[in-house]
Parts: C-alpha cells; sequence; structure tokens
C-alpha cells in the first residue's frame, strides 16, 4: 500500500482521537467480514479458473494412463494384392475387429497411472494456492481501507481543531491578542490536515475498487479491524509455538504440496523411462471376413494370439528420455529443497515479527495515553496563558501522530497474522457467512 509520511493503519482508541470507523458504528450482521470477503474473492478468481484448466488436463491424462490396463478395441479393414504360389496371385479384401489386453508389462502402465495422479494432485495444490493467493489481495485491500479510514477520523480531528484555533486566532488577533504568524501557522496545519485527507480518500476509495473487482460486490460497510482480529485468530488454533508453525509450514502449505506432488510424479516418470526397454506382453484376438476373389465368397477369419514388443533400436531415443527424465527429477528436487529452506525460514521470522508487533501494539498504546495527557496539560496551560502557540501545536501533532502509530502497529500485527496463515496453508478460502 502506498504510505503515507506516517503510515497510515488502524485504531487508536482515545477518546480525543475520534478513530473508530463508519464501520464500527454498524451492527455487525450489515458488514461484510474479512473472511466472507477473501471467500468471494478466491471463488471468482480468473487466476483460479486456469488453474482449474489446467488440472482438467491432468486429470484427462490421468485417464489416458488408466487406460493402459483396459482393453483395446479397434476396427480395421486392409486390401492387399500378392502371390499365393509359384505362377498365381490373388486379391484379398478384409474387415474386422481387433481386441488386445496387455497381460504383463513389468510395472509400466501402473507407473504412468501413478505418475499422471500426482499431477493431479499437485494442480489441485496449485488451485489451493492461487485462490489464497487470491484471498491475500483482496484482505490486503480490506485492512488498508479499515486502516485509511482511521487514520481518516485522525487527521478529521486535526482538521477541526485547527479550524476552530483559526477562529479563535482570527478574534484574538482583531483584538490585539494574537499576531499574524500565529494565524499564519494555524492555517498552515490545516491546510496540511486538508491535503492529507484528500490524499486518504483516494487511498479509501482505490482500496475499495480493489474489493469491487476482487470480491465482486459493490462495497458498503467492512467489518471493524477486532472482528477481523478476531476472525484470524480462529483460523490459527494449534500455531501457537515455533516448532508447531514450522510443522505446519512444511506441510500443509500448498506450495510445498505441489512441489512434493511433483517430485512423485517425475518418480515414476522415471522409473517408468528406466523400463522402457523391457517388453510388453498383450493378448490379441482377431475376429474378421476375408474376400477370396478366387472363390469369389467371404469367409471368416479368427486369430487369437499372445503380441511381445520389444525396442531393439531407436536412436538413442530411449537413452534421451531416461536423461531427461532423471535431471527433470533432480532440478524438482533442487526446487523442493530450496522452498523448503526458504519456508522454515520464513515462518521463524513471521512467527517472531508477529510477537514484535504484538508488544510493540502494547507500548505504542501507552506512549499514545501519554500524549494525550501532555496534549490535555499544555491545552489548559495555553488557555491560561501560560504557554505559547507553537507548544501546543507541537503538542496536538504529536498526540496525533502518537494515535496514527497505535493505528500502524495494529494492522501491521493484522497483517502479520495473513502472512502466518498464508505460511501454513490456512489462508481463509471460503465464506463463513450464511
Amino acid at each position: 500500500m502506498p504510505r503515507f509520511p506516517f503510515r497510515p493503519v488502524l485504531l487508536a482508541v482515545f477518546g480525543l482521537a475520534g478513530l473508530t470507523t463508519a464501520a464500527v458504528a454498524q451492527p455487525a450482521s450489515s458488514c461484510l467480514a474479512l473472511t466472507d470477503a477473501m471467500g468471494l474473492a478466491a471463488a471468482r478468481a480468473p487466476e483460479v479458473a486456469g488453474a482449474q484448466a489446467r488440472l482438467a488436463q491432468a486429470e484427462a491424462e490421468a485417464r489416458a494412463a488408466r487406460s493402459l490396463r483396459r482393453p483395446q478395441v479397434s476396427t480395421f479393414g486392409r486390401s492387399s494384392v500378392g502371390d499365393t504360389g509359384l505362377t498365381s496371385s490373388q486379391i484379398e479384401n478384409q474387415i474386422g475387429v481387433q481386441v488386445s489386453q496387455r497381460i504383463y508389462d513389468f510395472g509400466d502402465a501402473r507407473l504412468a497411472e501413478t505418475a499422471a495422479r500426482n499431477q493431479v494432485d499437485q494442480r489441485n495444490y496449485e488451485i489451493e494456492a492461487q485462490q489464497a493467493e487470491s484471498a491475500q489481495m483482496l484482505a490486503d485491500a480490506y485492512l488498508t481501507r479499515l486502516e485509511t479510514l482511521a487514520v481518516m477520523d485522525v487527521v478529521s480531528e486535526r482538521r477541526d481543531y485547527f479550524g476552530r484555533q483559526r477562529d479563535a486566532v482570527a478574534d484574538l488577533l482583531a483584538r490585539g491578542g494574537a499576531t499574524r504568524a500565529d494565524r499564519a501557522q494555524i492555517e498552515a496545519q490545516l491546510a496540511n490536515a486538508e491535503a492529507d485527507a484528500l490524499e486518504l480518500q483516494f487511498l479509501a476509495e482505490q482500496s475499495a475498487t480493489r474489493i469491487r473487482e476482487y470480491a465482486g460486490v459493490v462495497v458498503g460497510e467492512l467489518c471493524d479491524d477486532a472482528q477481523a482480529a478476531a476472525d484470524l485468530s480462529g483460523q490459527m488454533s494449534g500455531l501457537e509455538t515455533l516448532d508447531t508453525l514450522v510443522r505446519a509450514a512444511l506441510s500443509e502449505n500448498p506450495m510445498i504440496g505441489a512441489r512434493l506432488s511433483a517430485v512423485r510424479s517425475l518418480e515414476a516418470r522415471l522409473d517408468r523411462a528406466r523400463r522402457n526397454r523391457l517388453p510388453v506382453i498383450e493378448a490379441v484376438g482377431i475376429a474378421s471376413y476375408v474376400y477370396d476373389d478366387q472363390r469369389e465368397d467371404w469367409e471368416g477369419r479368427d486369430r487369437l494370439g499372445v503380441d511381445v514388443s520389444v525396442p531393439l533400436y531407436t536412436g538413442q531415443a530411449l537413452a534421451a528420455e531416461r536423461d531427461q527424465a532423471a535431471a527433470q527429477l533432480e532440478a524438482e528436487r533442487s526446487a523442493l529443497r530450496t522452498l523448503q529452506r526458504n519456508m522454515r525460514e520464513e515462518a521463524e521470522i513471521a512467527f517472531r515479527r508477529s510477537i514484535s508487533l504484538e508488544a510493540q501494539l502494547i507500548r505504542r498504546e501507552a506512549v499514545a495515553a501519554s500524549q494525550a495527557e501532555y496534549f490535555e496539560a499544555i491545552e489548559g496551560e495555553f488557555e491560561y496563558g501560560l504557554g505559547t502557540l507553537p507548544d501546543l501545536v507541537d503538542a496536538r501533532l504529536a498526540h496525533e501522530q502518537a494515535q496514527i502509530d497505535v493505528i500502524s502497529a495494529r494492522f501491521d500485527w493484522l497483517r502479520q497474522k495473513l502472512e502466518l496463515l498464508r505460511l501454513t496453508g490456512r489462508t481463509p478460502t471460503a465464506a463463513t457467512g450464511d
């Protein structure tokens, strides 16, 4: 998200700040929950449709692999002319049906089916990963909008405050109780607040556009950050320690699952390639009618036998197939190890970052409370003529910045929760509402 100098985010709950958004004032039943919005995004993402098309292709390949174990039926027609003896020849026309069934192929059909089945698993994991990615994009826009609306409340408080101060200074200036410099300083702060409000409004509308495009709904009221935190916390059951988090990341992340399935598929393909010089034994039955031009009559001809096919020479094609399968397998294993290493690192960093952000949020809230007390004190002194206008302005801005820091810390913490869910494959991808 684009960052302001004060890094917009949501919610410091201090009475002077007025930080609650419009969404907070609405009944929970009337707002769009974060998990429901993520489910809508996951269900309608066009990228998911592409992943589903790749799944359909893999399922078709699996059906083709299973067909190797099943009888093969074909019809044929032949017309030939040839010698039947030393001095005679004849024309022979033949039509019929051929049925073949593999009897033994040294595991070729089984390995083909295993490879195809694991490829189907890989495509299913990729669909889950794509759904999670779309849901994460929606969640970022959702939190950004809540964050921006909260900061808009803070900035609106600043704008209203300096608007009142401007009116007061104007009255004092007319009576000689203030200077033109005081008025100019207040005018500058008011203009700055109005400029910040315009930029925040743009960010809020930008987030609403993304939510509408991803979720397919017109953005109304969003549930507040407290509801979002509760929803995300409910998804994190069993991830209280670093060890459980890392184990979940390595076992439940869909990209890890996709890589593991790809490795298993390529292992089966390599085993199959290593057996490509072994014979394939089939039972073959033929039922046909043959027209004999010498007798000018049709007669039935049935045959039953066994076909054994063994490749003898293919110009190094079989060896190349084995080498290619081995190289693809090693590349996929390397990619899997790399992904697992990165996943362990990211999971540990994300876990420690989450703890740090939670602690920072508590500290930021304490700082904001102290700044609120300080501002109240300076404001009281100013009203009795014991303080200066620059001191009051500085105290007001410091008070606002402390509130925004609380908002920033809270939403960074919520985003970190989303990151933990992404790493462990628990990103909400289904709507939970009615």
